[in-house]
């Protein structure tokens, strides 16, 4: 009984540790895109030059934001399906989803990122709707345990151990 209470415990903590990792990241973007937005009202652009190839940057940034976003799922399901295969024990499966989360958001984290500075560079909002998407996306996959115990497919033993 006591094996099973550390186990359960352990990881709820490593469940709880995922979540906090994710909102971390995601509280940076969200924070990052604020300030942005604030400083692009207060002050004129860094860059304002770069207007003048608003149509190019923007079908550069949509292409790398599409490859970015195809990569992500792709590198997020092979994760999630080696950890949902694996015959290792809910620790591992865990410490396995959140490895590939963490992956797959800073995959996501590299367009939004990239928008934000467009957008203070040129001032244009579309720009910043790139990285409005991506939060989107990220929030998409948090990490929240009804959702971690569909992609796991965990057992009823194994959910019991998240509550």
């Amino acid at each position: 009984m006591s094996t099973f209470t550390t186990s359960s415990v352990t990881a709820r903590r490593n469940l709880r540790a995922t979540l906090i990792t994710f909102s971390a990241i995601v509280a940076g973007i969200f924070v990052f895109m604020l300030v942005a937005i604030f400083n692009g009202q207060r002050n004129q652009p860094l860059i304002p030059e770069l207007n003048k190839y608003e149509g190019l940057l923007t079908w550069g940034i949509a292409i790398f934001s599409l490859t970015c976003l195809a990569i992500a799922r792709v590198v997020l399901r092979k994760g999630i399906a080696a950890a949902k295969s694996s015959l290792k024990p809910l620790q591992d499966k865990l410490s396995q989803y959140r490895f590939s989360l963490i992956r797959y958001l800073v995959i996501c984290e590299i367009p939004a990122l990239l928008g934000i500075i467009l957008f203070m560079l040129t001032g244009k909002f579309v720009f910043h709707v790139f990285a409005a998407v991506f939060l989107g996306f990220m929030l998409a996959v948090a990490p929240i345990r009804r959702r971690v115990v569909a992609a796991l497919e965990l057992n009823s033993l194994e959910q019991t151990e998240l509550e």
